[in-house]
């Protein structure tokens, strides 16, 4: 039995009906392949999160030769992408490496676990 890849299309399908509809049901406990941004505490600064899904692909057939998958990064460090799933919301990629590298250049952003209260200071980006 031949197994084929998940294609993009597939993949994302659920993330790019989410961007167009906010309101878009999302079963507990499945997460779906996109980028999204959450906080880590009340008040605290938004971080990026990737879903995508991992798989080897055999080169020469274009078949899987194991199976796929979910892999998800919150801010750079590895987590289960179901503890995390009821707490995202959507964004584009290009949302997603601009928040990225506003967390770089703003290190009041690089700090996660602290709220942030952009009224007590300015912040310079």
């Amino acid at each position: 039995m031949i197994r084929r890849p998940s294609t993009s299309a597939q993949l994302y399908a659920w993330h790019r009906s989410a961007l167009i509809n906010p309101d878009l049901p999302r079963q507990d406990g499945l997460p779906e392949c996109g980028w999204y941004k959450t906080r880590l505490i009340r008040g605290g600064p938004w971080v990026p999160v990737e879903i995508s899904i991992q798989r080897e692909i055999d080169p020469e057939t274009g078949e899987l030769t194991g199976p796929e998958r979910m892999a998800c990064e919150v801010d750079g460090v590895r987590r289960e992408p179901a503890s995390i799933w009821s707490h995202l919301t959507p964004i584009t990629r290009a949302e997603f490496l601009a928040l990225t590298e506003r967390r770089e250049a703003i290190p009041a952003m690089a700090a996660t676990m602290a709220r942030l209260d952009l009224t007590e200071r300015a912040i310079r980006p």
